[in-house]
This record gives structure tokens, sequence and C-alpha cells, in this order.
């Protein structure tokens, strides 16, 4: 069977899983087209504070040349960086922690020589503002006469060069806009729009695409603004999806498309036609991982999930909280290379403690980074196969098979276990350990080594000699008989780069 080509699947009925799907598809990549172990992480600079947690950060340019780290804590203080993720300074403390659901977003340069911005909004506290690369975080100067006290915006957008804000609680289906050539003014020439009242609970979060304003409640609604007509007053509200999302980072644009996580942890895409009015509110994970979102993450923990784009790789990350977990130490990845041909494919990591996962700019590549419960930033994708010099657990499972999607008529018949074989790229040397699963019972324990380095001799003709062939494991026997067959394969070894590509296993009719 070849590896590689499918990813995670989370049906319950296997039949309906491809012969070359998993059931376990764990801290991996599908890069390459192989099943391979997932790049390493690895620390930048030092901590912050090693008794904080992130919860979250964005990687902020006050100008073209000059890089800095902004990260908001669990304490409520904000950090900043000198570019190298050390020297850290507080731009703010003391702000309040209870329900805050803390918000980062660019904006500014709104003409020449005015500074770029950072805003902060969590719903909580009052929005406030970076200018530059400046040593504090203050109070935005105009606000809505609506933002005060508590009642304060949780997310904000800059849309045709104005600032937009909402989900105030005493206004949760307002949203404002602020002056174009001042972003922290909203008073001189106010304008709000209501946005479907009555319907969803509050705005949660927006994205400007393609023209138009998107907008999303909590827990039903997408809602397009169009802002096309020069004269406001023409301005329309559509209601494009049903869908709505949880919090301010379940959002994210992807090439030509936008994708959400919902509420329920279902993920959706609006295409470019939705933002005419014609939409389809397509559900990405009900095909292939039916449940499996709803058992391994904790819906109620969303609100802080971040997702976001790494177009390097075009593969989409939600860092999430496992089910029953206060910690966020997963990620559900979704993999776009192939989605014209395949679909979507799934991957699932537990390796990293990605409390507020953000993307930074490392030679020129928007590159996938977390920072930790110890206020430590991290890198991931990294070429080294390590978690900070530690191990990690690489794991595929194949779906139990009776192999009649290969030999039409073994449908439930008895088959003898003759060999098992893998083939691969040899980027290290490594060692693999394979569970055999016969009719759901353990059978038998193999370990396989996979060697680097050039073929050896000797083979048979024609073939490459060098590292660019790929390579064949020893067939090592199987015994006994089943009517379905699985196989899991793992390693968790420092630095081992496995990249599997197919699995061969040798059976023979035995009725």
């Amino acid at each position: 069977m070849t590896l590689g080509r499918e990813g995670l699947y989370g049906i319950r009925n296997k039949n309906l899983v491809p012969i070359s799907g998993f059931i376990t598809l764990r801290n991996a990549t599908l890069e390459d087209h192989s099943v391979r172990t997932g790049g390493g992480a690895s620390t930048v600079g030092s901590a912050f504070d090693a008794a904080r947690a992130g919860m979250f950060a964005i990687d902020f340019w006050p100008t073209p040349s000059l890089q800095r780290t902004v990260v908001c804590d669990d304490n409520g203080q904000v950090w900043k960086d000198d570019g190298n993720g050390g020297g850290w300074a507080t731009l703010v403390t003391g702000l309040t922690t209870a329900g805050a659901v803390p918000y980062l977003y660019p904006g500014g340069a709104e003409a020449s020589g005015q500074n770029r911005k950072l805003f902060r909004a969590d719903r909580v506290n009052a929005v406030r503002v970076l200018s530059g690369d400046g040593a504090t975080m203050t109070v935005i100067t105009s606000p809505p006469t609506d933002w005060s006290g508590a009642n304060q915006p949780g997310f904000g957008v800059i849309h045709q060069g104005f600032h937009w804000g909402g989900g105030n609680a005493n206004a949760p289906h307002t949203i404002y806009r602020s002056l174009q050539n001042d972003h922290e003014d909203f008073t001189t020439t106010s304008y709000s729009l209501r946005v479907f009242p009555g319907e969803g609970e509050r705005l949660v979060a927006g994205i400007t695409y393609k023209g138009v304003l998107l907008l999303w409640k909590y827990p039903t609604g997408v809602y397009v603004v169009d802002t096309s007509d020069a004269n406001s007053a023409n301005w329309r509200v559509i209601k494009v999806g049903s869908p709505g999302a949880a919090g301010p980072a379940n959002i994210v644009g992807i090439e030509d498309d936008v994708m959400w996580v919902a509420p329920d942890g279902s993920w959706h895409l609006i295409s470019a036609t939705t933002a005419t009015g014609s939409v389809r509110a397509e559900d990405l994970t009900a095909r292939k991982l039916g449940s499996f979102v709803r058992d391994n993450v904790n819906l109620a923990q969303l609100a802080s999930a971040q997702l976001l784009y790494y177009s390097n790789k075009q593969e989409v990350l939600l860092g999430c909280h496992g089910s029953g977990q206060t910690a966020k130490n997963r990620r559900l990845h979704l993999d776009l290379n192939r989605r014209t041909e395949i679909g979507e494919r799934w991957i699932w990591w537990d390796r990293d403690r990605n409390e507020a996962l953000f993307l930074r700019k490392v030679s020129e590549i928007a590159t996938p980074a977390f920072i930790d419960n110890a206020g430590q930033m991290f890198l991931l994708d990294r070429t080294d196969r390590n978690n900070n010099g530690s191990a990690y657990t690489f794991e595929v499972f194949t779906r139990d098979s009776d192999f009649a999607e290969i030999v039409p008529g073994w449908q439930g018949r008895w088959k003898n276990l003759r060999f098992i074989q893998l083939e691969y790229d040899p980027r290290s040397t490594g060692t693999v350990t394979m569970e055999i699963y016969v009719d759901g019972s353990l059978l038998q324990t193999i370990s396989l080594t996979l060697t680097a380095g050039a073929v050896a001799l000797p083979q048979l003709l024609p073939f490459v000699l060098g590292t660019g062939s790929l390579l064949s494991s020893i067939r090592r026997r199987l015994r006994g008989r089943a009517r379905r067959v699985a196989v899991r394969i793992t390693s968790a070894a420092v630095n081992v780069d496995i990249s599997l590509v197919r699995l061969l296993i040798g059976l023979e009719s035995g009725e």
C-alpha cells in the first residue's frame, strides 16, 4: 500500500477509510508525498518569565528592518522582545485576566511619517496600542462612547484603511469604525453598523477579504459588510453562513479563500463567490474526521485557540486544548497540497505546549512558532527531529483491511500471513517498531532498522547508485492467518528522520 497519499481519518466505520489511510497519524508531515517524522522544535532566546504562560503572540515589525515579538501572558502583562527572543520588557502590567481572551493585530501607518501600530483587545480591558517601537502600550485616544468600563471589544481588523472593532457586551451586534487617517479616533466622525441584531450572542471575529468585511458571531452567523459604495449609507450587511466562530483567532485567510473553526470544532471554508452572497458553508471535517474533533479537542476552550496558515508548506494549523485539558497541548494540521485530487489530509500533534501559536518571519519565511507555559519561545518545523533536544514519538496506524480493494473476493476471507517490508526514503539511519494486528488483536512486534546512505550492492539492474534512490528494508516473516490486518509503526529516537513511502504485506488466500 502507498504511504503518504492519505492522512488521518477519524470516522468510526473503518470500511470507509481507504486502504492507505490512517486511524492514527501523529507528530508527522505529509510533505514530499511520504509519511515522515514531523519537523522539530527549537528554542529562540530566553523565557520572559518562567512562571508565566503565553496566551497570544504576534510577530510585529514597527519598521521594515525592525522585528519584535509581542506576547500577552496569563498574568495581565504584555511583553516585547529585542527581535531575538531576549531582552524582554513589559509594555503593560496589571490587566484584568478573568474572562479576557487577548488578541493582537497590526494597524497604524495611516499616512506618510506615521508609525505602524499594534492593537490589543480582549473584551474586558480597554483597547491598548503600541506606537512604533515604543516602550508602553497605552489606551487608545478616542474610543467609541460604548467602549467603557467592562464593555470592551474583543477583536479588531483593518479594512479599507479604517480600523473596525466590536463584540463589546453592551452592544454585542455592533461594529464600530475609526477615522481613516487615525486608527485611534472613533469619535470625531463616529460610525457604527448593527449586524443582524438578535442573531447569535455577539460579534467575535473579522477579516478583510476581496473588498468586503467578513464578520463572525458566536455561536452562529457569518456576515459580509459590502463597503464598495462610496456612500456609507448604502452599505449592506449580508448573511452568508450559519456556523459561527468561538474566538477572534479562529479565522484565517488561505490563498484565495478564508477558513474558520466553528464552536463545535468543525472547519469551514468561504470562497470568492461567497462574498457576493452565494455561500457554500462547507464542513471540511465531517467527511474524513467524523467525531474526531469533538472527541479529542476541548471545545469549551476554543475561544483562545489560534488558527494560522503556513503558506510555505500549504498547511493550516490549529493550536488547541486536548479533550479535558487546560493546557494548550494539541495541534490539528490540515495539509492542502493535494486537496483538489484527494481532499483534506489531516495530521494530529500532541508534542508541544503551544500556548500562543503564531507565525514568525525567519529568512523571509513566515514560520510557525509558539510561546509555551514557561514563557519560552519555540520555532517549529526544524530540520533536526528533536523537541529542544528531546525525542518525541512519530506514529502511523493503518486501518485494518481485508484487502478486498486489491483482490476482489477477499472480503471476510481468511488470509495466510507471509512477510512484511517497508520502502522508504533514506534520510537518516533509524529503527522503527512495527506492531501487526490481526482481527483486532496484537499478533507480532517487529523491529526494523532503516539505513541511510547509498544503495548497497548487489542489486538488480537497473538501479541508481546513490542516496537519491528509495530503499527497501529486509523482509520480515509474518505468521498465522487473519481476515483483517492492521499495522502500527512508531519511532521515538532523537534526530531520526523516518520517511515512509510504501508498506508491503505478503498474503495468500487461506481458504
